[in-house]
């Protein structure tokens, strides 16, 4: 109700404010699908509302004719907003031309732009990026995910910590968690009675290692090898190590210090 008086009244900031706090609330009815996603294009948040509407088509919550509608209107009023900024649009691809030149963590704060981009120079950058040695790991990451947010269906190459290349359909590969989860299940059990701070530690440690894998973690899909390599580095436990997760952590070691 806030929200929709603050759209009432031309206030988009508050009401992006509020519709923000709880966005997946929005998705119970096709009233509260339009009025999100009318907040959002108040804003100039396409990506978001391209975003949201691919979740609003997973959970079935809209029809395909509203679905075709709502891209329709989408895709209308974002290429006139182009239109309208097109001197800040040629910066943004200006500085995304530079970006396999900047260190790793300035990678990462200049990738964020290509959100404010259209869906295909969007896939443009991604198609080029994710195939480029010279761009740092968790950027090539970031971008397939900005795909698998959209539910983008086409295929691409992906090169991958050991550089090889893959082909991935980022609508189909997703964000599974599940090799995440096991791994956390089992450090609980090994150290929450041992060591409850190295355990939250050990925590952050294995988002950030999943954030390197990512979008294959499922390639590596061992649980226990990877929670033998933590305790084994942190905990001084003796215990099997799997080669091709040693190997694999160590990279991802070398990587991380780019990040200091």
């Amino acid at each position: 109700m806030i929200a929709s008086l603050a759209v009432e009244q031309a206030e988009f900031s508050i009401a992006l404010e509020y519709v923000e706090e709880a966005a997946e609330s929005y998705l119970e009815s096709a009233e509260s699908i339009d009025l999100y996603l009318q907040i959002q294009l108040f804003a100039h948040r396409f990506f978001a509302a391209r975003e949201f509407l691919w979740q609003a088509q997973k959970v079935k919550s809209i029809t395909e004719e509203q679905k075709n509608l709502w891209l329709f209107r989408i895709d209308d009023q974002e290429l006139f907003y182009q239109k309208q900024q097109q001197a800040a649009m040629k910066v943004i691809e200006y500085e995304l031309k530079e970006l396999p030149k900047l260190s790793n963590m300035e990678q990462l704060l200049l990738i964020r732009k290509v959100r404010g981009l259209t869906n295909e120079r969007l896939k443009f950058w991604a198609t080029d990026f994710m195939m480029n040695s010279s761009i740092s790991p968790l950027v090539r990451s970031y971008l397939f995910e900005s795909l698998a947010r959209l539910g983008v269906a086409d295929r691409f190459c992906y090169l991958t910590l050991q550089e090889e290349i893959v082909e991935l359909i980022p609508v189909e590969t997703g964000f599974d968690q599940t090799l995440q989860q096991m791994i956390a299940e089992l450090l609980t059990e090994a150290l929450i009675d041992e060591d409850p701070v190295l355990l939250t530690n050990l925590m952050e440690q294995v988002n950030l290692e999943m954030a390197f894998l990512y979008p294959l973690q499922s390639s590596y899909n061992n649980a226990q090898a990877w929670v033998n390599s933590y305790l084994a580095d942190y905990v001084g436990r003796e215990v099997d190590l799997n080669p091709q997760i040693e190997a694999l952590r160590q990279k991802i070691k070398e990587l991380m210090l780019d990040y200091h």
